[in-house]
C-alpha cells in the first residue's frame, strides 16, 4: 500500500510541475525567443510525463522551432541559454515544493525536468547541425558548378551571382594527383569508404593554407584546384607551394603530385588542360611526386599561340611518412 500511495505522489508532483511550466509558457504572450522555448519545455514535459505516455518523439514543437532559428541565423549557444533559463524556473518551483514532499517525489520530479533538458537539447542540437550540413551542401554544389564554368569558360557570371561568390581577375591553376590510398588496395569492400575518407581529409585540409575563395573539383584520383590571385588577397597572397602540397599529401597520407601555373580567367580552360596534360604526362614518365611548375613560353597574352609546356621546377622535398 505505501509503495502505490508513493507511486501516485510521484505522478502528482510531476503532474504540479508540468502544469507549472505550461503556465509559465502561457503567462509570457510575447512571440520571443524566451516565451517559445518554455512553450517548447512544456510540450516536452507533457509528452515525457509517464502517466501520459512513457515514450514519444519530439513534439513539432520543438523540432520546428530549433529549425527555423537555425535558418535565421540565431545562435545556438542563445537558444540552448533560453532553455536553461526555463529548466531553471523548473528547478525553482521544484524547490519551493520539495517541503511537502518526499525524497521520492523530488527524485522523479527532478528526473523528469532532467529528461525534458536532455530532450530539448538533443532536438535543438539536431537541427542546427542538420541545417548547417544542408547549407554547407549547397555551398560546396554552387562552388564546384562555379569551378565547372571557369573551366569550361561559359556562364561564369552568371553562376558567380547565383552562388554569391567573387570571382578573380586572375587564379592559380593546379592540376592534382592524388594517388590511391594503401587501405584502397586491401582485399574485401572497404576501398570505396577509404576513397572518400582520403578526399574528405583532402578537401578539409585545402581550406586553411588556400583560404575559402579557393575553388576545387576534386575526385578521389585528383582534379582541378584554382587560387584567387588579385587585390583582395595581395595582403596575404595564396597559392598552392611545395609546403601547402606536403601538408594535403599528409592529409591524403600518400604523397602527392601537381603541376601549377597562372594566367587570367578566361584563360583558365586552356590552362587547367596544359596543367592536366602535362600531370598526365609526368606520370606515365613515373616522375617523382612533388610540386612541378609549367612555363608557357608564349607568355600571358591569350591570342599567341601557346607553346609547348616545359616544367622549370620541381619540389625536390618529398612525403616519406608511411600511409
Amino acid at each position: 500500500m505505501a509503495g502505490k500511495q508513493a507511486g501516485s505522489g510521484v505522478e502528482s508532483l510531476e503532474a504540479k510541475l508540468v502544469e507549472h511550466l505550461t503556465f509559465q509558457a502561457r503567462r509570457a504572450r510575447r512571440e520571443d525567443l524566451g516565451t517559445i522555448t518554455r512553450t517548447c519545455l512544456a510540450e516536452a514535459a507533457r509528452a515525457l510525463e509517464p502517466r501520459v505516455a512513457p515514450e514519444t518523439a519530439q513534439p513539432a514543437a520543438i523540432t520546428g522551432s530549433a529549425a527555423r532559428w537555425a535558418r535565421e541565423g540565431v545562435a545556438l549557444e542563445t537558444v540552448l541559454d533560453a532553455y536553461h533559463d526555463g529548466v531553471r524556473i523548473g528547478l525553482e518551483f521544484l524547490t519551493e515544493q520539495a517541503a511537502g514532499a518526499g525524497a521520492d517525489q523530488v527524485a522523479a520530479a527532478a528526473g523528469l525536468i532532467v529528461r525534458v533538458l536532455e530532450m530539448v537539447t538533443t532536438a535543438t542540437s539536431t537541427a542546427y547541425l542538420d541545417e548547417h550540413r544542408q547549407v554547407a551542401r549547397e555551398q560546396q554544389t554552387a562552388a564546384q558548378t562555379l569551378v565547372s564554368a571557369l573551366l569550361s569558360g561559359h556562364g561564369v557570371a552568371r553562376l558567380a551571382r547565383r552562388a554569391g561568390i567573387s570571382v578573380a581577375a586572375s587564379y592559380q591553376v593546379a592540376a592534382l594527383a592524388i594517388p590511391a590510398h594503401p587501405d584502397e588496395r586491401r582485399p574485401g569492400m572497404g576501398a570505396p569508404s577509404a576513397a572518400r575518407r582520403k578526399l574528405r581529409r583532402v578537401q578539409a585540409a585545402l581550406a586553411t593554407p588556400l583560404g575559402s575563395r579557393a575553388l576545387s573539383l576534386l575526385s578521389d584520383e585528383g582534379g582541378t584546384v584554382l587560387v584567387p590571385i588579385d587585390e583582395i588577397s595581395a595582403m596575404t597572397p595564396l597559392a598552392l607551394t611545395p609546403e601547402v602540397l606536403d601538408l594535403l599529401g599528409e592529409a591524403a597520407e600518400v604523397p602527392l603530385t601537381a603541376v601549377v601555373t597562372s594566367g587570367d580567367t578566361a584563360r583558365i580552360p586552356e590552362l587547367a588542360g596544359l596543367a592536366q596534360e602535362l600531370l598526365a604526362h609526368l606520370q606515365a614518365e613515373g616522375r617523382p611526386p612533388g610540386l612541378y611548375r609549367l612555363a608557357d613560353r608564349a607568355g600571358c597574352d591569350g591570342l599567341q599561340q601557346v607553346r609547348r609546356p616545359v616544367v622549370t621546377s620541381t619540389n625536390d622535398r618529398r612525403i616519406t611518412r608511411s600511409a
